[in-house]
């Protein structure tokens, strides 16, 4: 009797299971409330000077002779210096299940910013750039150019930016200077319509 009623209850838990879709775990990519970062757990940066460009380069805390990857941070004009303001890591996390921190980096100052996102492959770093695969999607939507997702006070801004798992979700607020106008447009990208960005 006990087991007839155990075996009708778990029959009926694991239909109720099959019946509700499985949520996906989301993850922010954008914006963060962290403050852009030099190291993480898992990774130290140091800056390089190569030519006239100036590079964060980062390197694995266990593995610090192996580079990771690197994002060019300024440059130097007429032996001036000119870079961005805030720059770091926003997010150290597995974002495409393969047991490797991947990163989310950001910079920019008052005029420009940008979103790099580092994705682990097969032992080396890709380097999605989250704002121009944004601007890509929106070409492909509407057929017509997309805003500068980069500009700082651009009247369409990029709003937030959520992967999970499968798709990357990018909301723009169209108009944004403008309260009466202003209203949002969501794009989903697939992977494959990712845009690779310049280190």
């Amino acid at each position: 009797m006990i087991s007839t009623l155990l075996r009708t209850v778990l029959i009926i838990l694991a239909g109720s299971a099959l019946s509700f879709p499985q949520t996906l775990n989301q993850t922010k990519l954008y914006p963060s409330s962290t403050k852009p970062r030099k190291s993480t757990t898992s990774v130290t940066s140091v800056e390089q000077r190569v030519g006239n460009v100036l590079y964060q380069v980062f390197y694995p805390r266990n593995e610090p002779k192996e580079e990771a990857f690197r994002v060019d941070i300024g440059s130097y004009d007429k032996g001036q210096l000119v870079k961005d303001w805030s720059y770091g890591i926003i997010l150290e996390k597995d974002l495409n299940g393969d047991g490797v921190p991947d990163y989310v980096w950001y910079g920019g100052d008052d005029t420009g910013q940008r979103l790099l996102w580092f994705l682990s492959k097969e032992k080396r770093y890709e380097c999605i750039n989250v704002f121009k695969t944004a601007e890509a999607a929106w070409k492909k939507k509407f057929g017509a150019d997309a805003p500068d997702l980069g500009e700082v006070f651009g009247n369409d801004q990029a709003d937030e930016a959520i992967w999970d798992g499968q798709i990357l979700t990018v909301s723009v607020v169209v108009d944004a200077q403008d309260q009466s106008k202003a209203h949002k447009v969501k794009l989903r990208i697939v992977p494959a319509e990712f845009v690779k960005g310049e280190r």
